[in-house]
């Protein structure tokens, strides 16, 4: 099997690899150029020359997917959500652990990352994780996607698709059991009814499994829809030439993976707790920058767009070259803070495109070019999600496929 020149990374063993975000989504000018290296000192030099960038630990990614597997202990298959390159962490860094680790499936949202899927070795199942269109559809055959589908119409399209290709598109049937009102058949109606037994009775459609996600992460509305679930799933099966043994359902994601049994079904999709979103799931990514330049002001000084910082004494601030086109939250401005040498420093002022600038008036031995942390752990202190979303009024999901797609990632 053919991996990725990063097959097998250890802790406190640097191996530094910098991956190319190849998702087509276009890289800001301040942000740098984001390519594919296998030389150590060409990974060091980029890091350097870089104005910010994320660390990426292998181990704890392995850590996590071990500890699913273990709490799952055969009750279902695992299926790696990747999709937003990997929630900004980057799958070819991480497909290796996936598949040291015996992952089957991997859900995807793209063409792109699919290719990068089959690219680097995968050849396990790949479910796409949201409907797609029929040029996406037609493009996935290649990559052998297996596509969800929520209405007759669609699957007539797929239908269409697989005859004009001559193979049979793999196919997931999307029920709105639990009212999220996205992808899914309403079944509840005898107009879905209708729909449902003319999709799962068509020759031509390679059904292979059935699903429904949850739009709320409360235990007693997973345990109803479970049983909606469940009901309306096999009442399917019964009434169409399907076997169940053909069949693989799922329903749950992180939160009702852990906490509601009767959600397990078949498979369960797992990405938050893959990195590290909850405990005891280690977290994934650090993300940093350096301190470009110092600047003392006089009190009565106004810092930023709009003089909305207005100093009360006389200060020092740093400046960090690190702006929302590098995934730094706007409404960070004036209330989130940064770590510079394990301590706290408030960030002062607008954020802009390409400049943050932070109070570091009461840091002892602050210099330029000392290594900032955004998000993360430095010394003693850590910015953890809690405060994150708190202070940027955006999830960690956001924040990290934001950094992911404009800053370089060092995996170790």
């Amino acid at each position: 099997m053919s991996l990725s020149p990063i097959h097998v990374l250890r802790r406190k063993t640097w191996i530094f690899a910098l991956l190319s975000l190849t998702l087509g989504i276009l890289v800001c000018d301040s942000a740098p150029l984001l390519v594919q290296e296998t030389d150590q000192s060409l990974f060091e030099k980029r890091i350097a020359g870089s104005n910010a960038w994320l660390e990426v630990d292998t181990q704890a990614f392995d850590e996590n997917i071990k500890r699913v597997k273990e709490f799952l202990d055969g009750r279902a298959e695992l299926c790696a959500i990747m999709k937003a390159d990997a929630y900004g962490n980057g799958i070819v860094g991480l497909l290796p652990t996936v598949i040291d680790n015996g992952v089957k499936f991997i859900g995807i949202t793209s063409n792109e990352e699919a290719r990068m899927l089959r690219e680097n070795g995968f050849e396990g199942r790949i479910v796409r994780a949201r409907s797609a269109s029929r040029n996406e559809i037609e493009e996935g055959i290649e990559y052998k996607i297996e596509e969800i589908i929520g209405s007759l119409e669609q699957a007539i399209q797929i239908k269409e698709l697989s005859k004009s290709h001559g193979v049979k598109i793999p196919i997931h049937l999307v029920l709105n059991s639990t009212g999220m009102g996205r992808n899914g058949l309403e079944i509840g109606t005898e107009t879905g009814k209708k729909e449902g037994l003319k999709i799962v009775r068509n020759k031509y459609l390679n059904i292979v499994g059935m699903m429904t996600h949850f739009p709320r992460a409360k235990i007693e509305l997973i345990q109803a829809a479970s049983e909606k679930f469940a009901e309306q799933t096999a009442w399917l099966i019964e009434n169409s030439p399907l076997e169940r043994e053909n069949l693989t359902l799922h329903a749950a994601s992180s939160f009702a993976a852990q906490n509601v049994p009767e959600s397990l079904f078949d498979m369960v999709r797992i990405g938050g707790l893959l990195y590290g979103r909850t405990a005891p799931y280690e977290r994934l990514i650090t993300f940093k920058t350096r301190i470009a330049s110092l600047h003392t002001f006089p009190e009565g000084s106004t810092i930023g767009y709009g003089g909305s910082a207005i100093l009360t004494r006389d200060s020092v601030l740093a400046n960090l070259p690190i702006g929302y086109t590098d995934g730094i939250a706007r409404s960070l401005s004036n209330r989130g803070y940064v770590l510079i040498n394990g301590k706290r420093a408030r960030i002062v002022g607008v954020t802009t495109m390409n400049t943050t600038m932070v109070d570091v008036t009461d840091l002892p031995e602050v210099h330029m070019n000392d290594e900032v942390v955004l998000y993360g752990a430095q010394g003693d202190d850590f910015i953890d999600d809690r405060e994150n979303r708190m202070h940027s009024e955006r999830t960690l999901g956001e924040q990290a496929t934001m950094w992911g797609a404009s800053n370089p990632r060092v995996y170790f």
